[in-house]
């Protein structure tokens, strides 16, 4: 039996008078960067069986595998060695109607309708349509004391009692990818405890933060290290005190912290991301301040312009008392904090002042915010220190970016739903390679961080409804909302969370070559992305590049 593909012919269930048909199951190797369509055969030559991978990560492959008549499939996988189980689950197909718009289709796996591959459903076992393309997704961690060298095993897939085995190959490289993170990653995301099969829990119970760990343990496997973190009731409650003064109670707040804190595998830096502490009405609304106050000896939340001196006085009592709660927990230099998303126009001016309020109470709070960086740089250098532009709007002004990094300041980049066409970006009908290249476009011109405004922001039926309404006749691209999905209390993964972490762990191994050779760290990061439009987009080149990276580790 060839290493690369195995046919089974096998006798199909019929009466015993009825003439024997045969039937034909199809099994082949594919790259975890493919999305494999329903209507896709097995290519002539197929792909090898082989991974290779750096201690302390995770690699996929997956097995395709079609029939003529319909079959219930289960794929087993043997573990490469003691410690080193293969995880198998089985890719979920999902409904694209309109399609990424402004997108050329050389620029999609497929033009829309049509249906393709994200969620990723825990389980061996498919039920196959004829004449319809499945997908198993196998993937393993390799522990981070693994010997180097290489590893065998055997995938079984079973079709009624009969079993065909496809060979597997590992291939562990010496590298070992750091379990703290270089790159700061966030996912804005919500707790949402019905939807995950926990009830109408309320915020602070037990059921709800079974939730909320469902989501922070999904986060931290995939290297998530920031965590979207409000700074209002009830996670910050205010109160009043005998004496008739304003306070707050952290109780939740400080519950929250500790739970996404908690090591999961591992000692990890987290980072506290605190919302917005501002409040406007639509992207092009007017800003203005948000605090608390006393009124008839009880706490009270108002709205107010920023000049207002009731505003400057509300953040006085309100950042004096988070600065010192987080000096006394030892969380300072964890924090961030966001005045407004993507300030612009005449929301700059109140914008400045509240950002002056943070300076004058709180100074050692970075202002962390998604920008429009066109040419307010004075601007935002004075009244911003973390600037997540998004990419694609600071082609011109790269130079400037470069700029800050050079002088040792944090500058991110953000995709929401821009960037599209040749732009990479993590949407349903993207190629996977777009999500998994970002980082390597991270590492490549030095950007610290990566954000994210959709980690589960369902709306309607998240495995049909992969495009919901945005406002007026606009609809976000296809998965642009959620890169997750909800099971019974558990999270489902999708083929674009794996590739974006693949991604942070490419971004880890070239910061560990940079720090031996940095010119050869460049030199394939280079090879891979030319420009933000311009990089590989074959898995094989892909391949071939990051094989040069694991080599030169060795």
């Amino acid at each position: 039996m060839s290493h690369l593909v195995a046919i089974l012919i096998f006798m199909a269930g019929v009466e015993m008078d009825s003439p024997t048909p045969q039937s034909l199951v199809q099994a082949w190797w594919v790259d975890s960067l493919k999305q494999v369509r329903v209507d896709e055969t097995m290519p002539n030559p197929p792909r090898e069986g082989r991974i290779d991978a750096a201690r302390g990560e995770v690699e996929a492959i997956q097995v395709a595998v079609r029939s003529a008549d319909p079959c219930r499939v289960t794929v087993e996988a043997a573990p490469f060695a003691p410690g080193m189980p293969i995880r198998v689950r089985w890719v979920q197909y999902v409904p694209i109607v309109r399609g990424t718009h402004h997108t050329p289709a050389d620029q999609r796996v497929a033009v829309a309708p049509v249906d393709l591959p994200d969620p990723l459903v825990p389980g061996n076992l498919q039920d196959l349509t004829a004449e319809k393309t499945a997908c198993f997704w196998l993937d393993v961690e390799v522990p981070r004391d693994a010997k180097p060298g290489q590893y065998q095993t055997t995938i079984s897939i079973k079709v009624d009692g009969t079993s065909i085995e496809l060979p597997l190959a590992l291939h562990v490289h010496a590298a070992t990818i750091p379990f703290e993170c270089h790159l700061l990653l966030t996912n804005w995301f919500s707790v949402r405890p019905k939807e995950l099969g926990f009830g109408d829990a309320p915020a602070g119970s037990d059921a709800w933060f079974a939730a909320a760990n469902v989501m922070f343990d999904s986060m931290w496997a995939h290297r998530q290290n920031m965590f979207w973190t409000p700074l209002a009731p009830p996670w910050i409650q205010p109160i009043v005190t005998e004496a008739g003064m304003l306070d707050f109670d952290f109780q939740l707040f400080d519950a929250w912290v500790e739970a996404f804190s908690r090591p999961r595998g591992g000692s990890r830096k987290t980072y506290i991301e605190g919302q917005p502490i501002a409040t406007r009405q639509g992207y092009d609304g007017h800003v203005q301040a948000r605090f608390w106050r006393i009124v008839d000896g009880k706490p009270e939340q108002a709205t107010t312009e920023a000049t207002d001196p009731a505003a400057r006085e509300g953040y006085r009592i309100f950042l004096t008392a988070l600065r010192q709660h987080l000096i006394d927990k030892g969380w300072l230099d964890r924090f961030r904090i966001h005045i407004t998303d993507e300030p612009h126009g005449h929301q700059l001016e109140p914008y400045a002042v509240i950002a002056g309020y943070v300076r004058e109470f709180a100074p050692e709070f970075p202002i962390m915010e998604a920008l429009d960086v066109r040419d307010e740089f004075e601007f935002f250098e004075k009244n911003c220190d973390v600037w997540v532009p998004q990419l694609g709007r600071f082609n011109q002004s790269l130079d400037r970016m470069l700029e800050r990094l050079a002088q040792g300041k944090e500058t991110w980049i953000y995709t929401c739903l821009f960037p599209n066409g040749s732009y990479p970006n993590r949407f349903v009908d993207y190629p996977l390679i777009k999500t998994r290249l970002l980082h390597w476009m991270n590492f490549r011109w030095g950007f610290t961080g990566y954000l994210h405004w959709g980690f589960n922001h369902w709306r309607g039926d998240p495995f049909k409804d992969l495009e919901p309404p945005h406002g007026g006749s606009t609809f976000l691209p296809p998965g642009d909302a959620w890169i997750v999905y909800p099971g019974d209390k558990q999270l489902l993964d999708s083929i674009r969370h794996e590739a974006m972490r693949d991604g942070v762990e490419d971004f880890e191994l070239l910061t560990l070559l940079a720090q031996r050779n940095p010119e050869q760290a460049h030199e394939l990061a280079a090879a891979m992305v030319r420009s933000f439009t311009d990089y590989v987009r074959d898995e094989k080149e892909f391949r071939a590049i990051r094989l040069r990276l694991l080599e030169t580790l060795d």
